[in-house]
């Protein structure tokens, strides 16, 4: 299998801060954050509140959206 990056563009992406940090479930999210899944859906519904990075539907199993952690703890802790 060919890769379509190299490990110096992996490096230059190193050295220039863009190596993507790993995005979280929804589930987890409110885990970690020590909160009900109904209480955090709901603030979802407000203004200014964090889309999801990543939405993976299948077919008959629903979806599964993934959030970039910083930017929803940072979100969580700002509308408290």
């Amino acid at each position: 299998m060919k890769f379509k990056e190299t490990i110096g563009d992996l490096r230059r992406r190193q050295i220039a801060g863009q190596i993507y940090q790993p995005l979280r479930t929804f589930a987890e999210l409110c885990e970690e954050l020590g909160e009900l899944e109904r209480v955090v859906r709901g603030k979802l519904r407000s203004h200014g509140a964090p889309k999801p990075k990543l939405v993976h539907r299948s077919n008959g199993a629903g979806q599964r959206s993934y959030y970039d952690p910083k930017e929803f703890k940072a979100w969580w802790v700002a509308n408290k």
